[in-house]
């Protein structure tokens, strides 16, 4: 079989720095099938523009494949989207090659036919890309057509087509060398590096998009081959991981077999890890097991704590299932943050107080308060906004609600029962309760709980803070506040207090 040259590019420029994990497991899987990867890589670059012309003035690859791991950046207050600067990349990309350019990704596949609309281009892949770039990768090579790959995305005369998609088991894609990505420069400016034991929720939230892009059922990698890919980061010098599960704890078999594999290596004393889990299974004996395994700190997306909201973000647990993870953790000596999701269809002030008052009485280390629901096309949620029509008559309705039928442009769900303010109702209500994070009203954003350009927590990372970013914010703001303390204690002694300093 002939070999050919694909270009790997990531276009993503948050900060803290995030490793494009999924193109290094691209990497691995044409590398594997015989062909070249390149990354052009513009997460560190001074000058995007100027990177892309240097990297085609060097090489002509046969193929381009672009990730695009976010639309926008999904926080209510900035409500920042992400596709006027990956089309000005992609339209400098198109004037220095002749080759195909594929568009993939995570926030490419919850919305193609938008995305390929939006940023101009003809070809992209729905789904898991292992298969399908190293698919057309060999057609290329052999210059056979391109329009029946399993999970190709194009553009016709007619509109756009989408192909079935047809994922690889993942217990059959090759060992994850993780050798294309520079991890440990990621690991230095981003404080943590990502590992994927799974891929896909079987679970009907209603507005979560993770089913739309990876599937809706589990597929599950084999522990060994986990345990493998953490072996080969922590050989980089990246010791603390973040597991991108949407849930590491579902199934529970599978992530306790992917504990004991950890265990077993000897890896849980080497590595410290974070993941995402859900409320329920979870016990003492997981959450045991979790820290043997290397974990330190969970964040359960509890997204409310009234069972009325529960059941309408179609919830499988209810609010008196939070107490035993709570107890688990503290049991096991891991880090707790519990994240809402408040303002959906049927919130109300009284809904808000009994989350806020549920979690005042459980405790956890810190608790994400946004408010906002990011409405995806492919949801239950987008589906019922669709029908009713993106309209700025919605009273719910907050964002891009023009000409943005497809929902590709931020838009944001907010029950109008909480009023013209809700931020400022929430923060009455939390009343400075210094475990909350609370998010900013739009155009305010010093109070900032977003990741993306989080000044905090880039400073934090580059004097050496690592972990997940709720926990560094924690430690950072615990920091702080002790220092308060002693200064006040110490003005205090001199016949000062905070003020007169």
């Amino acid at each position: 079989m002939k070999s050919i040259l694909v270009a790997l590019v990531n276009p993503n420029r948050l900060r803290p720095a995030v490793a494009p994990i999924g193109l290094d497991y691209l990497a691995d899987a044409l590398q594997a099938a015989g062909h070249r990867a390149d990354l052009l890589d513009l997460c560190f670059a001074p000058d995007p523009p100027a990177a892309v012309d240097d990297y085609f003035r060097r090489a002509a690859p046969d193929l381009v494949a672009v990730s695009l791991r976010n639309s926008d950046d999904c926080y209510f207050a900035s409500q920042e989207s992400f596709l006027p600067g990956h089309r000005a990349i992609l339209e400098r990309v198109r004037r220095r090659t002749a080759a195909p350019i594929v568009l993939g990704g995570v926030g490419f596949s919850v919305m193609p036919e938008g995305m390929l609309r939006r940023l101009g281009a003809d070809l992209g892949v729905a789904g898991d890309g292992e298969g399908a770039l190293v698919d057309l990768a060999s057609r290329v090579a052999a210059g056979e057509p391109l329009a029946d790959v399993p999970g190709l995305v194009c553009r016709t005369p007619d509109g756009f087509r989408r192909n079935p998609p047809a994922p690889v088991p993942l217990a059959d894609l090759p060992p994850r060398r993780r050798e294309t990505v520079d991890n440990a420069r990621y690991f230095r400016e981003g404080g943590q590096g990502g590992v994927e034991t799974k891929r896909g929720c079987s679970i009907g939230c209603v507005y979560c998009a993770d089913p739309v892009a990876k599937g809706r059922t589990f597929r599950l990698r084999p522990p060994e081959m986990v345990a493998d890919e953490v072996a080969a980061l922590l050989a980089q010098g990246v010791d603390c991981l973040h597991l991108c599960d949407g849930e590491f704890n579902l199934p529970r078999e599978h992530a306790v077999a992917v504990c004991q594999a950890l265990v077993d290596r000897g890896l849980g004393e080497r590595v410290r890890w974070y993941t995402y889990a859900a409320a329920v299974p979870f016990d003492a004996d997981l959450a045991s097991l979790m820290r043997r395994a290397g974990c330190v700190g969970v964040n359960f997306g509890v997204d409310s704590g009234s069972d009325a909201m529960l059941r309408r973000l179609g919830r499988p647990y209810r609010s008196a299932d939070l107490w035993s993870t709570a107890r688990a953790c503290r049991q096991a000596g891991l880090a707790l943050m519990y994240d809402l999701l408040l303002g959906g269809p049927g919130e109300t002030w009284e809904t808000v107080r009994e989350t806020v008052s549920l979690m005042r009485r459980i405790g956890p280390d810190r608790v994400g308060a946004a408010l906002g629901v990011r409405v995806y096309p492919g949801t239950r949620l987008g589906e019922e906004v669709r029908r009713a029509g993106v309209s700025p008559a919605s009273p719910h309705l907050h964002g891009a609600l023009a000409d943005n039928d497809d929902l590709v442009d931020p838009v944001f769900y907010v029950s109008a029962a909480l009023g013209p303010d809700p931020i400022g109702g929430l923060r009455g209500l939390i009343a400075g309760d210094g475990r909350f994070f609370v998010g900013a009203r739009p155009g305010e954003l010093e109070a900032n709980y977003n990741y993306n350009d989080n000044g905090v927590l880039v400073e934090a990372i580059r004097r050496g803070e690592r972990g997940a970013y709720w926990d560094i914010l924690r430690r950072v703001a615990d920091s702080q506040d002790g220092q308060d303390a002693r200064d006040e204690q110490h003005g205090s002694s001199m016949g000062l207090g905070r003020h007169g300093r």
